[in-house]
């Protein structure tokens, strides 16, 4: 998954996006980190939401 939670199968994360997230570029991981610009316009809330 990315950081925006867009998730891959493993086969499509390794072999088709290079551990890329297609949609913001972000890594595609466990725990993937957001990248620097998007992480300024879209920050990490301070509140935890349960739902």
């Amino acid at each position: 998954m990315c950081t925006f939670e867009s998730t891959f199968c493993e086969n499509c994360t390794v072999n088709i996006h290079q551990h890329l997230c297609p949609n913001c570029q972000g890594n595609l991981q466990k725990r993937p980190i957001r990248p620097e610009n998007l992480l300024k316009k879209h920050p990490a809330s301070t509140e935890r939401v349960i739902k």
